[in-house]
């Protein structure tokens, strides 16, 4: 019996030292910012566009990425980024305390400041009503009965359509598993009414709608914040916060919105829309032997997507009046020298193209940055190495750098004077390709 006794004594005793050692040890006591640091690295949710994350031709850029990237540089902590398709799977991750930092061009509104915490403002946006310019324009919201509205589920736009509705007697639908973008599409394409829209992303997704009536304001400006989990420990958030006052008092959120307008594609509305059209109907049929092209010859799927769209707008049986033919618009002399024996041939066409336009991109001098590079063979792509060269020449002889792209340009437009040759065509021809380039990227992310 007294063994008996002792044993449990012993136990009892082992399992009172063990609880105290778990609750009262450092770790135990670390708070959340402590944690983060422990363990090197912040996650964070948004969702993909060019102000928050967006896979660029020339990087990852977004203002919400740059903050958090440089507030984790500063503390010696990496970004882990989680790229959600929707507001409600973003905010079913922050709930459930799966990641630290959500951030998707998020309003402070009352129901998520419920529910979250919200750092200090780091951008300012005011929500509008978008519709049509093909439709009478919406100038009062007693007008909303007999128009249909739709606006995201899941967003801070739910709010103020649940107003309108209640005092306007408003209809609209709230729309699930869609982005803005096809919200926006469907106003213009006359599926809808109009949507409502923040205003800050308005500037970005209007070059790639075009048609778009911006109406009424809603709301009076409103803080952007990133969300964080609510534990009741402010420690992630006040330091979240410091690093924002410091960020908006260099002046970087206007710098670096400058810097994502300068990074969209700039087009003809016309050449948008069709562009557009042309994705959404011929894309998936090109898009596999594109990719598996560019992965054999090792160029970008994103460039030959956007050569082979300006040369036949991906129409694999395109002749034109001068017979060049095929995705890639080869001429007879170019198909014979790359070995091509059906022009209409899809894969022999990219196949062909590819391989001429690496045989143009091998003789520009490699001390040339990669960019401008590109520019220049698909320049000599379009009118030959020889009339490129003849405009570096000319742009070396007045004093311009005849490696540079910017340089360069207004001498190829000069050869249309000078001679026979089409500079300004092939000027046209490469800035369209560069738009392509950067509308095939961003439709590829969505």
């Amino acid at each position: 019996m007294i063994n008996i006794f002792k044993n449990k004594a012993i136990f009892y005793f082992l399992l009172v030292i063990s609880l105290y050692l778990f609750l009262y040890s450092p770790t135990n006591k670390l708070n959340d910012w402590q944690k983060i640091k422990a363990r090197g690295y912040l996650s964070w949710v948004t969702r993909p566009s060019p102000l928050t994350y967006y896979e660029s031709l020339d990087g990852i850029i977004g203002l919400e990425y740059d903050i958090l990237r440089q507030f984790c540089e500063k503390n010696g902590l990496k970004l882990n980024t989680i790229v959600s398709h929707s507001n409600k799977e973003l905010f079913a991750l922050l709930s459930k305390h799966t990641v630290d930092v959500a951030g998707a061009n998020l309003i402070a509104t009352q129901k998520r400041l419920s529910q979250f915490l919200a750092t200090t403002g780091y951008d300012q946006t005011s929500i509008k009503l978008v519709s049509s310019l093909r439709k009478e324009k919406i100038k009062s919201l007693n007008k909303l009965p007999s128009l249909n509205g739709e606006v995201l589920a899941h967003s801070s736009y739910v709010d103020i359509a649940e107003d309108l509705i209640k005092k306007y007697q408003a209809v609209i639908s709230f729309i699930e598993n869609k982005s803005l973008y096809e919200l926006l599409l469907r106003v213009v394409n006359g599926d809808s009414d109009y949507t409502l829209v923040d205003s800050n992303i308005l500037s970005v997704y209007r070059p790639y709608v075009p048609n778009l009536r911006v109406g009424i304001q809603l709301t009076e400006i409103k803080e952007i914040v990133f969300l964080l989990p609510s534990t009741g420990d402010n420690s992630v958030k006040h330091h979240i916060d410091e690093f924002i006052q410091e960020y908006k008092r260099a002046g970087y959120v206007e710098h670096y919105k400058t810097i994502i307008n300068q990074s969209l594609p700039r087009s003809k509305p016309a050449d948008t829309v069709q562009f557009l059209k042309n994705y959404k109907n011929r894309w998936e049929n090109v898009k596999k032997y594109i990719y598996d092209v560019a992965s054999k010859y090792n160029v970008s799927p994103i460039l030959l997507g956007a050569i082979s769209y300006q040369e036949s707008h991906w129409n694999a049986k395109a002749v034109s009046p001068t017979l060049v033919k095929g995705i890639m618009m080869l001429t007879k002399e170019v198909a014979k020298e790359q070995g091509v024996t059906d022009r209409l041939d899809l894969v022999q066409s990219l196949e062909g193209g590819v391989r001429h336009y690496l045989k143009t991109l091998e003789k520009i001098p490699k001390r040339i940055n990669q960019s401008d590079r590109v520019k220049f063979a698909l320049a000599s792509y379009n009118i030959g190495f020889g009339n490129l060269e003849k405009a570096r020449i000319l742009a070396q002889q007045s004093g311009k750098n005849p490696d540079s792209w910017q340089d360069v340009k207004p001498f190829l437009k000069q050869l249309n004077e000078i001679s026979h040759v089409d500079g300004e065509t092939a000027v046209k021809y490469v800035e369209n390709i560069q738009v392509y380039k950067n509308l095939l990227q961003w439709k590829e992310q969505q």
